[in-house]
């Protein structure tokens, strides 16, 4: 049944969901606090993404040595081409911010 999520579309699925669904339900919660940064969200996001890009590269890093340990190395791939994406991004607003 693993095997049918051995394409690299499924890795790079996984790379980008997992990171988010870890973002709803660690640090989402924790804002609802701050009501006095609502208004300010939009404009404060950037400022966050690079800590929310920071922490996704750890839970993707976690899930490709999970998929390399199931052999199910396009799936893993896949994964790893996502935390790159990110970690590109991650370099780029840093400096530009």
């Amino acid at each position: 049944m693993l095997q049918k999520i051995n394409t690299l579309f499924w890795g790079i699925l996984i790379g980008i969901v997992i990171p988010v669904v870890f973002y709803l339900i660690f640090v989402l919660p924790k804002m609802q606090h701050f009501t006095f940064i609502g208004k300010y969200y939009g404009s404060m996001i950037l400022k966050f993404l690079p800590v929310f890009l920071s922490r996704c590269i750890f839970p993707n890093a976690l899930i490709f040595f999970l998929l390399l340990w199931r052999d199910l190395t396009e799936a893993a791939k896949g994964v790893l081409y996502s935390s790159a994406v990110m970690t590109a991004l991650l370099l780029i607003i840093s400096f530009v911010l």
